[in-house]
């Protein structure tokens, strides 16, 4: 890629704001709340709603899971029993998003079988100095919570581990200073 291509040089995601026409034998909605799905519950194709802690009054096949943990055991059993043509449609942060695309991809849905919604700031960072997850806002530095490195965070956004890179803002000096008792 050149610098005069109207490509832009970062990586982040780029999200969907309708849902495609693409036909599906079965359509699943996964959301972090049920209310972001709503538009997407419209297509004539049979849908499963499947979102945490909350139902929308209708028609629509729905299921209700206690906490994150149940939804993503429930979903990748779900998937992995899917028959060809299933398309996964997921609305939430990036956080939710990336943790349920992953869980699709292993389960053998293509890239293209999937549709991410984005609703939320809330997103996942990788500190590239110990490993370390962890979740953030909008901000564009912070520390991280398990070596304590000052990290800025680049707009380098890594579809294999779903989150963005956290690098050391300050390598002269990389850790936090400590507060006198």
């Amino acid at each position: 890629m050149t610098a005069s291509s109207a490509e832009p040089l970062f990586s982040t995601p780029r999200y969907a704001t309708e849902a495609s026409p693409h036909p599906a034998s079965r359509r699943v909605v996964v959301a972090q709340q049920a209310h972001l799905a709503v538009a997407l519950l419209d297509d004539p194709a049979p849908t499963l709603l499947l979102c945490l802690g909350e139902t929308l009054p209708g028609s629509t096949e729905q299921e209700s899971l206690p906490s994150s943990e149940a939804l993503y055991l429930h979903l990748q059993m779900l998937l992995e029993q899917a028959e060809a043509g299933t398309r996964l449609y997921v609305c939430g942060d990036e956080s939710f998003l990336w943790h349920v695309h992953r869980l699709a991809r292993q389960a053998g849905l293509l890239g293209d079988e999937i549709e991410l919604f984005k609703q939320g700031a809330r997103r996942r960072l990788y500190c590239v100095h110990c490993g370390h997850f962890q979740d953030i806002g909008s901000e564009g530095e912070c520390s991280c919570g398990q070596c304590r490195v000052k990290l800025f965070v680049r707009e380098h956004f890594s579809q294999r581990l779903g989150a963005y890179m956290g690098v050391c803002i300050d390598p002269d000096s990389p850790y936090a200073a400590e507060v006198p008792a």
